[in-house]
């Protein structure tokens, strides 16, 4: 009996030496070496996605900002501006995709470095090259020796030239005690209790051109907002003056104004659309051949259907008509 147990011992200790057999190993190689393939490509897919994914909401946050930019531009238009020219033109489906062009019009826009300062006459000049005006006391707002400035009544209407400049200036008190400027001008001007606007240089007032090339907004020669295929505007006329939108009012560019100024008033609303086409994660497919904006129709399928598509549209009313 112990001579049998002792055998069964050596027995298992000798299975004990042995270890795992060379195919167990190459079994359990393989296997994780699966395993591992397989995590690897789930995870790769997984980043693919979250890059694609932030790229786009990137690029979406983008046009936001750009939309928000673009109208605070219609906004300005015609501000500081003589009634006498329309501040806003569109040539319909004349671009790139037969997008839209449009052009803006102003003494002030964002980038132009005046920041729309402006100020008014507070007592009547006959034939002199002397303006008395109001002074706010700060730097930001006040004129400045070197500015180039433009005077117009409270009806818009131009006063003297379309640009003077600005010599030289002194304090002063206004008829009412109020703090004042006196403004030397290179020419002589009459003007009683008028407004004053700074324009950004000698030229008069700054445009801005809203256009597509190669596949991006662009405002002026600058990129505006990459990514863009489609650029449309549509305006809001209110022929009758009633207020409330009818059919037929609403058109795609603003030649009803050369021959019928006296609607000019009546431009209530400027829609702006923007179509955009982002970069998707491969496999992606867009589910529409074609995408129609206002009067236009963009084809997908000749774009390229492995793009996001996407509509903009904002809806303004514009300030300095």
């Amino acid at each position: 009996m112990m001579i049998l147990t002792k055998k069964i011992f050596n027995e298992n200790i000798l299975r004990f030496r042995s270890g795992i057999t060379l195919p167990e190993l190459l079994v359990a190689m393989i296997l994780v070496g699966l395993l591992m393939i397989s995590v690897f490509y789930v995870f790769s897919n997984f980043f693919k996605a979250s890059i694609s994914q932030e790229r786009y909401t990137l690029e979406q946050s983008d046009t936001q900002i750009g939309g928000q930019f673009l109208k605070w531009d219609i906004f300005m238009s015609g501000y500081g501006m003589s009634n006498t020219v329309f501040p806003i033109s569109a040539s319909d489906n004349t671009g790139e995709n037969s997008s839209d062009v449009l052009t803006l019009v102003s003494t002030s826009f964002g980038p132009s470095g005046n920041a729309g300062k402006w100020t008014y006459v507070i007592s009547p000049a006959s034939a002199t090259n002397q303006i008395m005006v109001r002074r706010w006391d700060d730097a930001d707002q006040d004129v400045q020796i070197g500015d180039y400035i433009t005077l117009l009544s409270p009806t818009k209407g131009q006063v003297g030239l379309d640009v003077y400049k600005v010599t030289n200036r002194q304090t002063a008190t206004g008829p009412s005690g109020e703090n004042a400027w006196i403004l030397t001008l290179n020419n002589n001007v009459s003007s009683a209790l008028n407004f004053v606007f700074v324009l950004g240089d000698s030229n008069g007032v700054d445009s801005v051109t809203y256009s597509i090339l190669n596949g991006n907004l662009m405002r002026d020669s600058t990129i505006f907002m990459p990514g863009v295929v489609d650029f449309q505007v549509a305006f809001w006329i209110d022929i009758d003056g009633d207020r409330t939108q009818d059919a037929g009012e609403i058109y795609n560019d603003l030649s009803i104004l050369t021959s019928n100024p006296q609607y000019r008033d009546n431009v209530k609303l400027i829609r702006v659309s923007v179509v955009t086409a982002s970069r998707a994660q491969e496999g992606y497919v867009f589910s529409q051949d074609t995408i129609t904006t206002e009067n236009n129709t963009i084809s997908t399928s000749s774009l390229g259907q492995n793009y996001r598509y996407d509509t903009w549209r904002n809806i303004m009313s514009p300030r300095n008509l």
